[in-house]
C-alpha cells in the first residue's frame, strides 16, 4: 500500500473515531503549502485558463486563479470579493473535501486523495489569527521579542545573514514588511516550491517572533539592484549563469538580422537597445533593427508594473528568470536608465566629455585590467567604444555581465563620460 493510501486510511480512522484533529502536524503543514500553491507541491501544472469562479478584474495571471491563496488570502479572510475560509476552521475535514470537489471549486481530478486530506486538515486545523500577530501597519505586534538565534541557526544557510541570498525570492526583509501574513504562513507551513522546513510544530508564538526578526532585516541596496538589473538587461544568460536559450524568443521578428541566434534574441538590449529607445534610436535601422519600441517610457514606472510586463505572454521572462532577477531588472528599467543623448552625440557617436580629464581616471580605475592601450582583455577598447558608445556607457555604469568589472553608477556622471571620451581616443592597433 502506498504512502498516500496509508495516510488516507489513518485520517479516516481518526475522523470516524470522532477526533477533530484529523492527521498530524506534518499533514496540516503540507496542506498549508497546498493552500499556498498546490501545483508546486504536486509538481502538476496549474490550468492555463482562469478558474470559472474567479470573476474579479485585476493583474492576476489566469493560472494563479486556481491557487487557494489567490482567492482566500494569506489572512484567510478572502480577496477579490471572495469569501475567506475562516468559517471552515474546526469543520469536519471530510466535509471540506466535499467542498473542494464541488462545482464551485472544481478540484476533482486535479488533486490526489492525499492532497485533499492534507488541504482539508489545514483548513480545519491549521488556520491562525493573523490579526493577532500583525497590526494595521503590517508590523508584528510583539516586535520586541524576536528569534534572531533561531534564524541564525535554521535559516542562514539558505537565506544568508541578510535574508537576500536566494534569487528565487525577494529579500526576506522586504517581503516580511510588505506581506507579513504571507511570510507567517510560509514560516508555519514551509515553502511549496522548496525544502524550507515548517516551524508549525514549534508553535505560533515562535513563528511570530521569527516574523518579527525578519522585519528587522536590512533592505537591499537599491543601487546594487539597479546595477545588476542593467547587467541582466545586457545579457541575463551570462549574468545568471543560465544555459543559453536553444530556441529564438517568440516575440523577436523572424525577419530581423539575429533571428537565427537564439541567445541574442532573448537579450533585452537586442530589441530595446543600449540607448533604450528601440526603433526610435540607434536601432531604427541597420542589422540591429527590429521595429520594437524602447523602454524609455517605463522610466519612473512602478517596478511591480514592470515585473508584470516581463512576465506577460509577449516577454515570457517569468519562465526563465527568478524572482530576484525580475525585481532587479524591473528596478533598472524604472530607475536605472540614463539619457544617452546627454552624454553621446548621436550623429558623430562621440562622447561629450573631456578626454584629458578622463585619462587620469582611466589610468587609475581601468588600466589595471584593460591595459594602458585598452587591449589587454578584450578587442581594442578604442574601436569598441567608437563603434558602440551607448553599449560602452551602459557597461561602465552597470558592469559587465560575465566579468568582475566594477559598476561606476554611483560616481559623478561627468567622470564616467570623461573616461568614455578618453577611451574613444585609444588606438585600434599596437
Amino acid at each position: 500500500m502506498n504512502h498516500w493510501a496509508l495516510t488516507a486510511m489513518a485520517v479516516l480512522v481518526l475522523i470516524g473515531s470522532g477526533h477533530s484533529q484529523a492527521g498530524d502536524e506534518a499533514s496540516v503543514a503540507r496542506g498549508g503549502r497546498l493552500y499556498d500553491d498546490w501545483s508546486r507541491v504536486t509538481k502538476d501544472r496549474l490550468p492555463s485558463t482562469a478558474h470559472p469562479a474567479f470573476t474579479a478584474k485585476g493583474p492576476v495571471l489566469a493560472s494563479n486563479t486556481w491557487r487557494c491563496s489567490t482567492c482566500h488570502g494569506f489572512d484567510y479572510k478572502g480577496k477579490f470579493g471572495m469569501v475567506g475560509i475562516q468559517g471552515r476552521a474546526g469543520a469536519d475535514p471530510a466535509a471540506i473535501v466535499n467542498v473542494l470537489k464541488n462545482a464551485t471549486h472544481r478540484y476533482e481530478g486535479l488533486l490526489a486523495d492525499g492532497d485533499f486530506i492534507d488541504l482539508a486538515n489545514f483548513v480545519s486545523q491549521g488556520q491562525v489569527d493573523m490579526l493577532a500577530a500583525t497590526d494595521s501597519a503590517r508590523k508584528v505586534k510583539n516586535s520586541a521579542a524576536t528569534s534572531e538565534k533561531l534564524y541564525g541557526t535554521i535559516c542562514t544557510n539558505c537565506h544568508g545573514r541578510d535574508g537576500a541570498r536566494l534569487r528565487e525570492i525577494f529579500a526576506l526583509g522586504d517581503i516580511a514588511r510588505e506581506r507579513p501574513t504571507e511570510i507567517l504562513h510560509v514560516v508555519l507551513n514551509g515553502h511549496p516550491g522548496g525544502n524550507m522546513p515548517a516551524l508549525r510544530v514549534l508553535g505560533i508564538e515562535t513563528s511570530t517572533r521569527m516574523l518579527a526578526y525578519l522585519q528587522t532585516l536590512p533592505e537591499p541596496n537599491p543601487s546594487t539592484s539597479i546595477a545588476r538589473g542593467g547587467r541582466l538587461y545586457d545579457n541575463w544568460q551570462a549574468e545568471t549563469g543560465a544555459h543559453h536559450q536553444a530556441l529564438a524568443h517568440p516575440a523577436y521578428p523572424r525577419s530581423a538580422y539575429f533571428a537565427n541566434d537564439a541567445e541574442m534574441t532573448w537579450r533585452c538590449k537586442s530589441c530595446h537597445g543600449f540607448d533604450y529607445l528601440g526603433n526610435l534610436g540607434n536601432y531604427a535601422n541597420g542589422r540591429n533593427a527590429t521595429g520594437i519600441k524602447g523602454i524609455r517610457a517605463m522610466a519612473g514606472a512602478n517596478p511591480a508594473q514592470i515585473t508584470a510586463i516581463l512576465r506577460n505572454a509577449t516577454h515570457q521572462y517569468g519562465a526563465v528568470l527568478k524572482e530576484r532577477d525580475l525585481q532587479d531588472l524591473a528596478n533598472f528599467v524604472s530607475a536605472g536608465q540614463v539619457d544617452m543623448d546627454a552624454s553621446i552625440d548621436r550623429q558623430s557617436q562621440r562622447a561629450r566629455g573631456n578626454a584629458a580629464k578622463g585619462a587620469g581616471f582611466y589610468d587609475t580605475i581601468c588600466a589595471g585590467c584593460h591595459g594602458k592601450d585598452g587591449k589587454s582583455i578584450t578587442a581594442p577598447l578604442g574601436a569598441l567604444t567608437r563603434a558602440n558608445p551607448w553599449g560602452a556607457l551602459h557597461v561602465m555604469l552597470n558592469g559587465h555581465p560575465d566579468e568582475k568589472m566594477p559598476a561606476l553608477r554611483e560616481l559623478d556622471s561627468i567622470y564616467v563620460v570623461d573616461t568614455l571620451t578618453y577611451v574613444q581616443s585609444l588606438p585600434d592597433r599596437r
